[in-house]
């Protein structure tokens, strides 16, 4: 008899495809959201404060380390398709060169004053609607549980620290 006899065997399971989960939510891949939002020229801290998130959470979300749950999941993805569907049209009108907008003829000719060059202002960041709670459910019972016992704790000791006769 050898020892690997009495060993219990490992179960060995298939890998889980995490990308057909992120497809079937309708999510692109984590390099394709970074890059809609580079390509935007928005930043993990405007992102983030859409979604009522921290930067961290947005650069996980953007690296397929987590995603979003819940109400976040669904505005994230139309997030993205929005940004997507506007890419697209950017690239498709972009195929050939444009003409040069017709300049309409001045009738009295102005004197020219300098005028400082504003850059365009991005749109304002997607809000996620509805009620947005940062922490959890199952996080927010495992504190409940957690300060129950040590207030149940605090109470034994006081009552033996009460009850008990000093050492003579």
């Amino acid at each position: 008899m050898t020892v690997d006899q009495f060993l219990p065997r490992q179960i060995v399971r298939p890998p889980l495809e995490k990308s057909s989960a992120r497809r079937a939510a309708g999510l692109p891949e984590p390099g394709e959201r970074r890059r809609l939002r580079e390509q935007w020229g928005l930043t993990t801290r405007q992102v983030a404060m859409a979604f009522g998130v921290t930067p961290a959470t947005v650069r996980s979300w953007e690296c397929g380390r987590t995603a979003p749950r819940g109400v976040r999941r669904e505005a994230y993805r139309r997030f993205l398709a929005g940004l997507a569907q506007h890419t697209a049209v950017d690239v498709q009108g972009s195929a050939g060169p444009r003409p040069a907008p017709p300049v309409p003829p001045k009738a009295v000719p102005q004197k020219a004053v300098p005028q400082k060059a504003v850059p365009p202002s991005p749109p304002p960041p997607a809000r996620v609607v509805g009620r947005v709670d940062p922490v959890p459910p199952g996080r927010v019972r495992r504190l409940r549980v957690l300060g129950a016992t040590a207030c149940a704790w605090s109470l034994a000791a006081l009552w033996v620290i009460l009850t008990c006769p000093p050492p003579l």
